[in-house]
């Protein structure tokens, strides 16, 4: 068996699967985008769509909106801003604040998103593979928040291995 058959079909690398699947919708999603004449870059539709809803918000509020890191959102400001699909303002009760705000365009762009929302495309995606992608994946999300990698490998460790127990009792 070749290293890269094992690599791309050992269940133990679902990082890696997990990783794939995200480059390859957008890959996949990219052309459409374009096809459709929106230039949001694919990592960022969800800035731009939260935004669209709910104007007004400083960094702090975006990452944990998005339930994102605040450096990658961060990251992610200023190409919106240079496309000029963002601004951004100084909070005037607070001058500390930064808040970002969707410009005419980026609302224009909001509003080609949502118009043209791929919510029937994963659907059809989630009967043709026979389960639910999207519960799938935040269920998964979900289930690793309550209890992380290591614990469940330890937990399985311990109970595989008897005599591990005696060692750590010890």
């Amino acid at each position: 068996m070749s290293k890269s058959f094992y690599l791309n079909n050992s269940k133990s690398f679902i990082g890696k699967q997990a990783d794939d699947l995200g480059q390859l919708i957008k890959a996949q999603i990219q052309p459409l985008l374009e096809q459709l004449g929106i230039i949001v870059p694919v990592k960022s539709c969800s800035i731009i769509h939260y935004l669209y809803q709910s104007d007004d918000n400083s960094l702090a509020d975006l990452a944990k909106q998005l339930q994102q890191s605040h450096q990658l959102v961060k990251q992610k400001l200023p190409r919106l801003i240079d496309l000029g699909l963002v601004i951004k303002i100084k909070d005037q009760q607070d001058k500390r604040r930064t808040i970002y705000r969707l410009t005419e365009a980026g609302r224009a762009q909001a509003a080609l998103l949502e118009e043209n929302s791929l919510l029937h495309v994963y659907e059809d995606l989630s009967r043709e593979i026979g389960a639910n992608l999207y519960q799938v994946l935040n269920d998964a999300i979900d289930s690793l928040k309550r209890k992380d990698l290591l614990t469940r490998f330890e937990a399985l460790k311990q109970q595989n291995n008897p005599n591990l127990k005696q060692k750590i009792s010890k």
